[in-house]
């Protein structure tokens, strides 16, 4: 059976290259994964889901009943609230972030490097990424450096428990820009060239506010395996 792709919204509408990476992967590994089409929003855990509990479950119980096989996500955000759906509702569906797809195809993946990245980084998987791990008896870090490693870079660890600051920013800004600029100056301890994450929440906060050099881990898999587009627009850290 396919699994099924939940693009997600921040995704396609800010970060639309992650979402040609993802897809330039797919077929290029010959995976069987058919994207979902247009879905409504997951209403991301950190906010709507406190503020209207009965309009997240009513709405991510429905994107969860139109997947087939296993539900791939994009984003991170995405991952942490369809799964925490999935268990409220007690169902077997299994939500898996693209992360665990990367890592899963690593043989593969290795076999189709054509241009290795040859980029010293900062691994960064983001909070919903690491919690969700967890859960599953998984290690976010190490399965990012391995990634790393195989797509031709050199994985470097900053201070553990970090965090991109996202979930606090509007609500208190001055907390939320310590908490970016901490970790911002651990990678920068690391002597790491740029910041890699699987998260567009993580993403967004480093490139677009702390202005830090930042690859999403997608994105650069792709183009290790000979994905040419330019993504440079995307990019406004340095």
């Amino acid at each position: 059976m396919s699994d099924s792709l939940y693009r997600g919204c921040s995704i396609p509408a800010r970060l639309p290259f992650i979402e040609a990476a993802a897809k330039y992967i797919i077929d290029t590994l010959g995976l069987d994964i058919k994207d979902m089409g247009e879905m409504p929003c997951c209403m991301e855990p950190v906010g709507l889901r406190s503020l209207d509990h009965d309009s997240w479950s009513d709405v991510s119980s429905f994107i969860c009943s139109k997947a087939k096989g296993r539900l791939i996500t994009l984003c991170d955000g995405c991952t942490v609230s369809l799964a925490g759906s999935v268990k409220e509702k007690g169902s077997d569906l299994d939500v898996v972030g693209f992360l665990e797809i990367i890592h899963e195809n690593l043989d593969s993946i290795k076999s189709k490097v054509v241009s290795p990245i040859g980029l010293s980084l900062a691994i960064f998987p983001g909070c919903h990424c690491e919690s969700l791990m967890s859960s599953k008896g998984k290690d976010a870090n190490g399965m990012m450096s391995d990634i790393i490693n195989v797509i031709g870079g050199k994985a470097l660890m900053p201070s553990e428990n970090l965090c991109c600051g996202g979930g606090v920013s509007s609500i208190d800004d001055d907390l939320a820009k310590a908490i970016l600029n901490e970790s911002v100056e651990s990678f920068k301890a690391t002597g790491a060239s740029a910041v890699v994450t699987s998260c567009p929440f993580c993403f967004m906060q480093f490139d677009m506010v702390a202005r830090y050099r930042t690859y999403s881990i997608v994105e650069l898999t792709a183009k290790a395996m000979g994905w040419d587009a330019d993504t440079e627009k995307y990019h406004r850290g340095k």
